[in-house]
């Protein structure tokens, strides 16, 4: 789909281990585009999550992200909005796989690299039909592309720092996955960042969904994740070449900031 020297280029914005991840990098980025410059589609929805970080906060982006993570901006029926999507990436990225779940729609794309042996590259659109809000607000941050293969502007709308902290702190308590506690450790020591804020958008998305999390309860929660080996694993093969992984002096990070702000008493290990 991207001649290959186009890829090698591109390698100077996504400096990615495998060339598979660069161009599936230029591919997001001419799929941000395609979607918020469409006029249904950046009225109706919000970027968020880690490629959302990445892309728009914490640059140059410390690890690979390969899916785009949407939210439905206002309560409405997401019919629309989905024959928006395939309106603006089915013509380049082919028929998607389409499934729907209770508060989410996902559309896969899947593709051949253009590696000598090709591998299958997948492009997940994710849009949460529920979370109709901002703690703190939507903002609208500018985005642009430049590449021989593709070139283009738009203003993507999205959440603030802190808040898509917050989203990310909640992946952190919710799931299994060890890029959560990196990109909350990166964030936290790259600076810039509110931790009362954060904290405050993490309890708004907790109670939305009829939950409670106290210091405690977290802390335990993270100190199981910490002796999963499928936790400490997911993230190494994401890293920039200039990155390393030390997961207990990231959660060691996360813990001194954040973990007092949460409500209740710490936890006692047994």
């Amino acid at each position: 789909m991207i001649p290959r020297d186009y890829i090698t280029e591109w390698r100077a914005n996504a400096p990615w281990v495998q060339d598979f991840q660069v161009e599936q990098d230029l591919v997001i980025c001419r799929a941000l585009v395609n979607i918020f410059t469409h006029p249904v589609l950046k009225k109706s929805l919000a970027f968020r999550g880690g490629t959302a970080l990445y892309k728009l906060y914490l640059k140059p982006a410390a690890r690979y992200s390969e899916d785009i993570d949407l939210v439905q901006v206002n309560a409405e029926p997401a019919g629309p909005v989905m024959d928006a999507l395939r309106e603006v990436l089915d013509p380049w990225l082919g028929r998607a796989q389409y499934k729907q779940t209770e508060g989410r729609v996902t559309l896969n794309y899947r593709f051949p690299s253009e590696d000598p042996t090709p591998v299958s590259l997948r492009l997940k659109v994710e849009i949460n039909t529920r979370e109709h809000f901002a703690e703190h607000g939507f903002q609208h941050m500018p985005f642009a592309v430049t590449s021989r293969w593709f070139n283009g502007t738009c203003d993507i709308t999205t959440y603030d720092l802190d808040e898509l902290l917050g989203t990310k702190l909640r992946a952190l308590y919710q799931r299994r996955k060890g890029r959560d506690l990196f990109d909350m450790s990166t964030a936290l020591a790259q600076g810039g960042v509110d931790p009362a804020r954060i904290v405050a958008a993490f309890s708004r998305y907790i109670s939305q969904g009829g939950h409670r999390v106290t210091r405690a309860a977290f802390e335990e929660n993270l100190a199981l994740k910490l002796e999963d080996r499928r936790f400490i694993s997911d993230i190494p093969p994401l890293l920039s070449t200039d990155q390393s992984w030390d997961p207990q002096l990231a959660a060691a990070l996360v813990m001194d900031k954040l973990f007092p702000l949460l409500d209740g008493k710490p936890w006692k290990r047994k």
